[in-house]
């Protein structure tokens, strides 16, 4: 079976250029200052290298360790060196929970669910309006993200790794 958003794609944070800033481990905070957890990836359109999610590793809290924070929802606190999210931790336990190792399979009603439930926490107004989902709102690109941050070469490196295929 074809993914039915092939374009998107799980990102490891370390995969990122980010160059000033290293994604990887980056504290994530709502507005009110709750941990809600650390950067562990994105969901990144490989094509164009626009974010549509940021994975979050929810630790102990949240009942699967990682979920998904829609990217229109973050902001960058470069002088805190955090990401926050305009939703409270109460919200974010709605969220349905995300597997990396899942991602590549879920089908099209998998994905659909999912970006409904997670629009149901967050943007509810939004669910009498069917939009296509990259136009919604809570995918507005932010403008802290820059389309270089995804470098193929590394990320795709850091894949054939993962799937033990040298090349010499």
């Amino acid at each position: 079976m074809d993914h039915p958003r092939p374009w998107l794609r799980y990102v490891d944070a370390d995969d990122l250029d980010g160059s000033s800033l290293e994604f990887d481990g980056l504290a994530v905070e709502s507005v009110g200052g709750e941990k809600l957890g650390s950067v562990d990836g994105f969901v990144i359109d490989v094509s164009s290298g626009r974010p549509f999610y940021v994975v979050v590793d929810g630790g102990g809290w949240f009942k699967s360790k990682f979920f998904l924070l829609p990217i229109g929802h973050v902001g960058l606190d470069v002088a805190s060196r955090k990401l926050v999210a305009d939703l409270e931790r109460e919200r974010v336990r709605r969220y349905p929970g995300f597997d990396r190792g899942e991602f590549e399979q879920l089908s099209q009603d998998d994905l659909n669910r999912m970006d409904r439930d997670m629009t149901a926490e967050c943007c509810p107004a939004e669910m009498s309006a069917p939009k296509p989902f990259e136009s919604r709102k809570h995918y507005t690109s932010p403008s802290w993200w820059d389309a270089d941050f995804y470098r193929p070469d590394r990320a795709d490196k850091s894949a054939r790794d993962m799937a033990g295929v040298h090349h010499h």
